[in-house]
């Protein structure tokens, strides 16, 4: 056989190879065998790996810290007062340890930290520092306590200032115990954060969570002590989003409790005892997005301090929301950029807002679900209820702070019903008309407000007493490629230069269908016809936000 017929031989049977093993791979699962995968691609909130913490049985590397050394190989190695783990892999700590552990890859990679009865300990700089990873994943063994502390931050040019600092994304999971506390913030990441389990506890002199694209919590018992704000999430591209799907945030004290660019509750319970706002979206695009679980924001002090603040929209579409602010200067229990195009809007769920009159803001007259909002004195510990027309009892709620207006919401409201209002025992019997502002006797007298044109309820809207989302809202908010989706588009889409009552700012959430009340989509008639203009603008819009979603995708392996 000559010399070109070998080649074109070993070519043919490189190129049978290359098929099969495609094939293979491709294809396994329908033939039998088992395909592998890495576990973190992202079709949610969580990866795979995010929510397994039972990855020990896997051939993990065991690593005994010594007090001030660790008994390392492998992967790791110990040299002044540092564990470094420099190899991709598994490695389970025990032990205490006077100094740190870094993470420090060469190449992209993940890495598993098991904390199994862990105390660490750093004088100076993190406890737990994330150089140069994929991933980390930071599991707490069951039956397990462990402690991750630093004393002091000198070192400023390195920005390395919490307790647990990652540059890259970073897993909190498992069902052990974690406290952590720091002179600088607790735990920071420069990416993802995520938390899906544990008992955690934060006390730090700055922030306690801090992360630039996401924090993330489903099924973690987290509770927060910070001098400066519980949790922080935001990004120069101004993407940065808190998520939280189920377990229980708890914030006893801070300065605001949870900031970020974009904030959606759709399960769990979050308590935020806070010295400014409890929630707080900055920017005017923003959005805050309520779906299900429980809100409860008391504030006593505060002199300008808001409930609930978004310098854009607040969509309140399910759950249960409870605020109670201070009734002096300028504290509102909601408040949203409605002066720069946003909207506060209630579609489901149930809402007890009491806060000052002077800034006291309502839901939008347009909100599908009825609602109060009035005018009335309230001392501290005065009791709210609210009941219908049947003498059903609706709501039965104490205030905690003293309050000069009361904004109430629940299923069972709708435009044109009667309900009794018993504030500290006197009772006034009222009409829910959607209404900003009407007169209360209360306990201090008569306080007028103004009004809106009436609103109407959505068809369909439950009238079963839940807190289910109206017909047309699963309350399911997947984020495809990083971004928050699970929302209803208005009519005629979203326009970030013309919003209207009814529209929603471009980026944000929606539970406002075409037939909702104030909806401004076109009806398909001439004089609504969009011009050449409005349609070469429309389309610069699109652009735009085609641009912002490509830079928030974030590309995992």
């Amino acid at each position: 056989m000559s010399t070109s017929r070998h080649i074109d031989a070993l070519c043919a049977a490189i190129t049978a190879a290359t098929l099969l093993l495609t094939v293979l791979f491709m294809n396994g699962g329908a033939l039998g065998l088992e395909v592998l995968a890495d576990g973190d691609a992202e079709e949610g909130y969580f990866t795979d790996n995010d929510l397994n913490a039972h990855w020990q049985e896997l051939g993990a590397e065991s690593i005994e810290l010594t007090g001030d050394g660790a008994a390392a190989s492998g992967g790791a190695y110990f040299m002044d007062g540092v564990l470094h783990i420099v190899s991709p892999g598994r490695y389970i700590l025990t032990g205490s340890l006077a100094g740190s552990v870094t993470v420090e890859l060469e190449e992209d990679g993940k890495v598993w930290l098991g904390l199994d009865g862990v105390t660490i300990e750093s004088p100076d700089g993190p406890a737990v520092l994330v150089e140069q990873a994929e991933k980390v994943f930071l599991t707490l063994f069951e039956g397990t306590e462990n402690r991750l502390a630093s004393r002091a931050f000198t070192d400023a040019s390195s920005g390395a200032d919490g307790a647990v600092y990652s540059r890259d994304d970073l897993t909190v999971n498992g069902s052990g115990a974690l406290t952590v506390e720091s002179a600088g913030h607790g735990v920071v990441c420069n990416d993802d954060l995520v938390l899906t389990g544990g008992k955690i506890s934060v006390t730090a002199r700055e922030d306690g969570l801090h992360a630039n694209d996401s924090v993330r919590i489903c099924a973690s018992d987290i509770t927060v002590t910070a001098g400066d704000d519980g949790v922080t999430v935001s990004n120069e591209e101004g993407t940065g989003y808190f998520y939280m799907e189920s377990g229980s945030l708890t914030i006893p004290a801070c300065f605001e409790g949870v900031e970020g660019q974009q904030i959606a509750l759709a399960g769990g319970e979050v308590d935020i005892i806070p010295t400014d706002d409890g929630l707080n979206a900055r920017e005017t695009w923003s959005d805050i997005a309520v779906t299900g679980g429980s809100l409860r924001v008391v504030n006593a002090q505060g002199r300008d301090a808001d409930g609930i603040d978004s310098n854009g929209s607040i969509h309140i579409s399910g759950g249960y929301v409870f605020i109670s602010v201070s009734d002096s200067g300028g504290s509102a229990a909601l408040d949203a950029g409605t002066e720069s195009g946003g909207a506060c809007v209630v579609s489901g769920g149930t809402v007890v807002a009491a806060g000052s009159g002077t800034m006291a803001e309502s839901f939008d007259a347009s909100s599908p679900q009825g609602f109060l909002t009035v005018s009335t004195r309230g001392e501290a510990g005065t009791r709210v209820e609210l009941s219908d027309a049947e003498g059903n009892l609706l709501m039965d709620e104490e205030i905690p702070c003293a309050f000069l207006n009361l904004t109430l919401s629940c299923p069972q409201m709708t435009v044109g019903d009667t309900v009794t209002l018993s504030v500290g025992g006197a009772e006034q019997v009222l009409t829910v008309t959607n209404a900003s502002g009407s007169g209360f006797g209360g306990m201090g007298g008569f306080f007028g407000g103004g009004g809106r044109v009436d609103g109407q309820t959505r068809p369909g809207m439950p009238q079963d007493g839940g807190t289910t989302a109206p017909e047309g809202d699963t309350g399911e908010m997947t984020p495809p490629n990083g971004n928050f989706g699970g929302m209803t588009l208005p009519e005629g889409g979203f326009d970030r230069g013309n919003r209207g009552e009814g529209r929603l700012p471009t980026g944000g959430w929606g539970n406002l269908t075409g037939d909702s009340a104030g909806d401004t989509g076109s009806s398909g008639t001439e004089e609504n016809a969009a011009d050449p203009g409005t349609l070469i603008m429309t389309l610069v819009s699109a652009l735009v936000l085609a641009a912002g979603i490509a830079v928030a995708v974030k590309i995992r392996h």
